[in-house]
């Protein structure tokens, strides 16, 4: 993807309709590789992400987001999603649980000779009112890479 095309996609995702619900700030942070510790695991990013919460239960999400990899080169990404929220109220804070897949097109330099590809990715996510943690299973594609875990901090930019 073009830096032009991202940014492109930003200034589209600030022009939704009004009918969605939230929009929060992406801090890609960790991956944590299984069977090596040679890779980078700091994984630093931004991103935005779009929920449609006023489907409820089921949430279409909306993503895109640029990163350094575990190769210490820069990744970026948009895609689309769907989890299922669980509502927990814990004394006086209420508490999500989300379990859900997105589907993304990403590019990264050193895969698929640097051009854009289709993933399809499970994920796991806790959040209350202010913001939340992900965790997406990146599993291994090629013979010379390894399964790991990402981790994404988001926080609640504004309402709509």
């Amino acid at each position: 993807m073009k830096p032009a095309l991202f940014f492109l996609t930003l200034a589209l995702l600030a022009q939704l309709p009004a009918n969605a619900n939230e929009l929060q700030v992406i801090i890609s942070g960790r991956a944590v590789h299984m069977g090596s510790n040679d890779l980078n695991e700091n994984n630093y990013g931004l991103g935005l992400q779009y929920e449609f919460t006023n489907h409820r239960r089921w949430i279409p999400v909306i993503n895109l987001a640029s990163f350094k990899d575990s190769n210490d080169r820069t990744s970026r990404y948009i895609g689309t999603g769907l989890k299922r929220r669980y509502q927990f109220q814990p004394g006086h804070q209420r508490l999500n649980l989300d379990l859900g897949a997105a589907v993304l097109v990403m590019k990264r330099p050193g895969y698929n000779a640097g051009k854009s590809f289709i993933g399809a990715l499970p994920f796991i996510g806790l959040s209350n009112e202010w913001g939340g943690i992900n965790a997406t299973y990146v599993p291994s594609i090629e013979a010379d890479t390894l399964p790991f875990w990402y981790f994404q901090v988001t926080l609640k930019l504004m309402d709509f």
